[in-house]
């Protein structure tokens, strides 16, 4: 093929993407929310609800994940609840750049989901309590989190820090304010209700915040490996056991949380070894998201084994393969997990 023919191929590629984001731009959305609960006794509830995101969002989003796309981005991280109560009810997760899954008391876990600030959802939840290792987890990706309350350590953290910006639920939480930054969804049993977006919430978030190029790893195709199309991480509980089953025809996972399909398409899956140093008050746990351990990378249908390195520093964690090469992602969604032990995953 010619530099010409090439050429072209590129000019025809560009004008393709920008009448597709005019379509969607101009498809009109509906500001109906029907919410369709696993629960097949239950009825199936209306609410009137701010719209979500935009097609027009939605097709930048998209846009974001492509390789030349790689640039400063204002990230906004926000809390998630995962109780098996909360999970037909989560919000906003698959607009997602990355998802980060935590160990939190009870040994069930909790999402910290992190967003490009132009693509925030206008729903996401349900939003709950921030914990210290999430912080130390997601910094310098987003100096800014969206959460309602937190242990009293995470709290003294994150308000107490000038670098970080605290969005606490709990404390807006105004059911007699118009436009409350964070609303309670009728028909859903507290605490399971709150919730947040960008049309109420995205005025508090500050226009200095720090940006971060991203992605923040290397990305490009899948080296050879061995196959492993369905995934599985034991919480020796059958409303808390995950599994991720590959799909060969889009490239991306579903996953698959109590019996729950999450509303996620992930197209990477790095699971981490992170051992509980101990249990406080309350059972809160102490997790160390420094140091470095044992990994395992899922894409493509397939398994790489390797280790993360964090440095107590202003750096994120380095994902290698047992050589020492940095491991390679798929461009889309990322799916973080950190366990205790990395036996309790399995695949075949």
């Amino acid at each position: 093929m010619s530099i010409l023919e090439r050429l072209l191929l590129v000019v025809v590629l560009i004008v393709s993407i920008v009448v597709g984001v005019f379509i969607l731009a101009n498809v009109p959305s509906s500001s109906k929310f029907i919410a369709v609960d696993n629960n097949p006794i239950k009825k199936v509830i209306n609410w009137d609800l701010p719209s979500g995101s935009s097609p027009l969002n939605d097709a930048i989003s998209r846009l974001s994940m492509i390789p030349f796309s790689k640039r400063e981005r204002k990230m906004v991280a926000v809390v998630i609840e995962n109780h098996e109560d909360a999970r037909p009810h989560h919000r906003g997760l698959d607009s997602a750049l990355l998802i980060q899954e935590h160990m939190v008391e009870g040994f069930i876990s909790r999402f910290v989901a992190l967003y490009d600030l132009r693509t925030l959802p206008d729903l996401i939840g349900p939003v709950r309590s921030l914990r210290p290792y999430f912080i130390d987890s997601v910094i310098p990706l987003s100096s800014v989190f969206l959460h309602a309350g937190g242990s009293p350590d995470a709290i003294l953290r994150v308000e107490g820090d000038p670098n970080l910006t605290s969005i606490n639920g709990l404390y807006l939480d105004d059911r007699a304010k118009k436009d409350p930054e964070y609303f309670r969804l009728p028909g859903i049993p507290a605490p399971h209700d709150l919730f947040t977006g960008k049309e109420t919430v995205g005025g508090m978030i500050p226009s200095d915040s720090s940006s971060f190029a991203w992605p923040p790893y290397k990305t490009g195709g899948a080296r050879s490996a061995s196959g492993a199309s369905s995934v599985r991480i034991n919480f020796f509980n059958q409303d808390h056991n995950v599994t991720f089953e590959f799909k060969r025809s889009s490239g991306d996972y579903k996953r698959v949380n109590g019996g729950t399909i999450s509303p996620t398409k992930p197209r990477n899956i790095i699971i981490l070894e992170m051992p509980i140093k101990g249990e406080g008050k309350y059972g809160r746990l102490d997790i160390d998201s420094f140091g470095e351990g044992a990994a395992l990378f899922f894409r493509s249908g397939r398994i790489y084994n390797g280790k993360w390195k964090r440095k107590e520093d202003d750096t994120w964690f380095i994902f290698e393969d047992l050589d020492g090469e940095p491991m390679v992602f798929a461009q889309g969604q990322t799916w973080m997990m950190g366990v205790p032990s990395l036996g309790r995953v399995s695949w075949e």
